[in-house]
């Protein structure tokens, strides 16, 4: 499941949500007359119902024979819907992202592909390659709801303060690490700013991996052990050892602090994330930023994130789940989401549509050209494509980890991340 994503929504857990107990029958809110009622689950809590809400309630309004009972959870999604599923109690549409391969392997959803050609649903002009992410084994599962893919959020007072040029949409991996430095600041032999953020987490390196033309997992086989990938890790190590990118010291010497905390406060000057900072950053007034695609190596790709809706296979009101998540993924109700961008919309047309991109954000006034831009330089690694995508970013994270604190070489990181990722391949 999307990292960032869950950052954000565990600290609405104690949000009043509405969530439904696994024992509730799925038929208690079965036809009553001529109108259907749908269970539609995401994850979630308050801070996130302008994303859903306004759209619900056009759907209602539109189609007046469909109500919608929206459920949101706050924590362990997966496990409840687990459950739910075990117990034939699916929900009739449920949120996913990266943990939708793992229900699709098992047989959970349905195959969207008669569904999508019935209604001619342009999928390459809608969004790109994002749809890759939720086809399993041939068969589309969900169609794209929210995106925002992997961008780079700048410090501009950092930037003019250090005599940068703001990155541009052809920003190069020389340009950043120059950029890295400069912004990088010590003081009585202590480092007070950090260049960029950096660290671990997948997104943070596997971007570049994609961008330098190597890849984490192809066809279902783990091929991370590559030149072209030992070239990407060895300056992602060098970038970190040279001090350029916030440390563990340096987060963990805030309580509660990390990467977003510090790019925040000014402390780091450029941030590497996805869209759902957006909102809250443009509510600080003393945080002068913007946002520009992600910088290359020999290509210009970035990491996905978002979510898309999916129909369960138990689910007995299927048409009118899918009359619903078409209409939640539509140009029309995409609109009405790029209207709140509590989270961004991944209908590319939306995306690059003037609407959307010369809206102020709370007042101030954003390149948001950068998220169309950038979601259609989405490339799908094909560690997206199976049911072990949990598990190995977990494992490659750990060994890159193991590099950065000087543990291993870079060499040796691949080493072992391609010989755990192997064991792990085995089990699918």
């Amino acid at each position: 499941m999307n990292f960032g994503k869950i950052a954000k929504t565990s600290l609405l857990a104690s949000s009043v949500v509405l969530f439904a107990a696994c024992g509730q029958e799925n038929n208690n809110n079965d036809s009553d007359g001529e109108i259907t009622t749908i269970q539609f689950y995401t994850w979630g809590g308050e801070g996130d119902l302008p994303i859903y809400e306004p759209r619900i309630k056009a759907f209602e309004e539109a189609n007046p024979d469909i109500k919608v009972d929206f459920v949101q959870v706050p924590s362990d999604y997966d496990t409840k819907l687990q459950t739910m599923y075990a117990g034939n109690e699916a929900p009739d549409v449920v949120q996913v992202a990266e943990n939708g391969q793992n229900f699709a392997s098992k047989g959970l959803f349905i195959d969207l592909s008669d569904y999508i050609a019935e209604s001619s649903i342009d999928v390459e002009s809608n969004w790109g390659d994002a749809m890759t992410q939720y086809t399993y084994d041939g068969q589309p599962f969900g169609l794209p709801d929210r995106g925002g893919p992997e961008i780079l959020y700048y410090n501009k007072d950092l930037f003019d303060e250090a005599g940068i040029e703001y990155p541009t949409n052809d920003w190069t991996i020389e340009e950043y690490t120059a950029a890295a430095e400069k912004l990088t600041k010590i003081e009585n032999g202590e480092t007070v700013q950090y260049g960029a953020s950096g660290m671990d987490w997948v997104p943070n390196w596997g971007v570049f991996i994609k961008s330098n033309g190597g890849s984490l997992v192809e066809n279902n086989e783990v091929v991370i052990n590559s030149p072209e990938n030992l070239e990407v890790l060895t300056w992602f190590n060098n970038l970190y050892q040279d001090g350029y990118v916030g440390t563990y010291e340096f987060y963990e010497s805030v309580a509660q602090s990390g990467a977003d905390s510090m790019f925040s406060q000014g402390r780091i000057g450029m941030l590497t994330t996805g869209f759902w900072n957006i909102g809250n950053f443009t509510q600080l007034d003393d945080l002068n930023f913007d946002i520009a695609p992600m910088p290359f190596f020999n290509e210009k790709v970035t990491w996905p994130f978002g979510s898309a809706l999916a129909i369960s296979k138990q689910s007995t009101k299927q048409d009118a789940a899918f009359r619903f998540i078409e209409y939640m993924t539509s140009e029309e109700a995409q609109k009405i989401l790029g209207e709140s961008l509590v989270d961004s919309p991944a209908n590319i047309k939306v995306l690059n549509s003037e609407e959307f991109t010369n809206r102020q954000v709370n007042g101030k006034d954003l390149r948001l050209d950068v998220v169309g831009i950038s979601t259609e330089r989405v490339v799908i690694d094909g560690i997206f494509e199976g049911p072990y995508y949990g598990e190995l970013t977990g494992e490659f994270s750990n060994q890159v980890k193991e590099m950065l604190l000087g543990r291993l070489t870079p060499e040796e990181a691949l080493e072992k991340m391609q010989e755990s990722g192997e064991k792990i391949m085995e089990q699918y």
